[in-house]
């Protein structure tokens, strides 16, 4: 049982190696997860995602850390809403080391990102989750998110 003392929630700085190795090693880990794809970069788009986060202006990352230990990491981007006139948070990734999960990891994740949204006036926070995730779509539940209204699809067209 991990103890709330144990964990901290810390805002990402990819100009600090310890960040960008447990960047790459979290993010990693969820591509290859089941519920990430099962994808891998290759060595140049490894580099080059480190590059282009660092560099990306709407780029916030969040670690959340269980007794010194980078254990999960959430990476999410501002956008804007027109319909709301207000900025938005778009969780676009989010995960746990499996042997941490049902922890309470993910829920403090997505406190500490209502926390961001809060302080940067945003009207609302998106995210996309795959249908069969349903222990994400449970956490997501459980943290008062709902299905949009007149349910989207997510469309993809690779450029």
């Amino acid at each position: 049982m991990i103890e709330k003392k144990d964990v901290q929630i810390i805002k990402g700085n990819l100009n600090k190696k310890e960040h960008v190795e447990h960047f790459l090693r979290l993010t990693s880990a969820f591509m290859s997860d089941k519920m990430g794809g099962n994808i891998a970069w290759t060595n140049e788009e490894r580099d080059k995602v480190v590059v282009d986060m660092k560099n990306h202006p709407c780029a916030i990352l969040l670690f959340a850390i269980v007794k010194g230990e980078f254990a999960g990491i959430c990476t999410c981007f501002f956008a804007y809403s027109t319909f709301l006139a207000k900025p938005l948070l778009n969780i676009h990734d989010i995960y746990i080391e499996e042997s941490l999960r049902g922890n309470g990891l993910g829920k403090k994740l997505i406190k500490a990102v209502e926390d961001v949204a809060a302080i940067n006036k945003c009207g609302k926070i998106t995210l996309e989750v795959r249908k069969d995730n349903l222990n994400a779509r449970d956490l997501y539940k459980s943290q008062g998110f709902t299905e949009a209204p007149s349910s989207k699809l997510f469309w993809v067209k690779k450029i």
